[in-house]
């Protein structure tokens, strides 16, 4: 059975500077979204009204998995347990969160901020060759 990956902010920002492998893998899959915090991320990024409109091409290109009641339901939860004993921040919560509601995996170039969650199902991503 595929998997449905949820990617996050850094593999988009690996594949905008040009990277082979994020953009292999963003090409190789059938089903790739990305959160409604990754893409408002991406968009804070732009340097110009330019550049905005090539990361909004970008952008829509992708399914975006919205943020809802249960979502951020949940990210509280998220928070309530983790953020004192690992440092949880709120926009990495509404990513784990968004992964474990639509029963994603999700794949991260930070995979640290997400490690101790235990029920979240998460790939490590580098700039390594595989």
């Amino acid at each position: 059975m595929a998997k449905n990956y949820l990617v996050d902010t850094s593999i988009i920002v690996d594949y905008l500077r040009g990277s082979k492998k994020a953009a292999s893998f963003l090409n190789s899959q059938n089903s790739v979204v990305i959160s409604t915090i990754t893409a408002a991320e991406i968009y804070q990024g732009a340097k110009n009204k330019k550049e905005l409109n090539i990361l909004k091409k970008l952008i829509n290109s992708f399914k975006i998995v919205p943020i809802n009641a249960n979502i951020c339901q949940l990210a509280l939860t998220l928070l309530e347990k983790y953020t004192l004993s690992h440092h949880l921040l709120i926009l990495d919560a509404l990513i784990a969160a968004t992964v474990i509601e639509n029963k994603l995996t999700l794949v991260t170039g930070n995979y640290k901020h997400f490690s101790m969650i235990k029920k979240l199902p998460a790939q490590k991503w580098s700039q390594e060759k595989i």
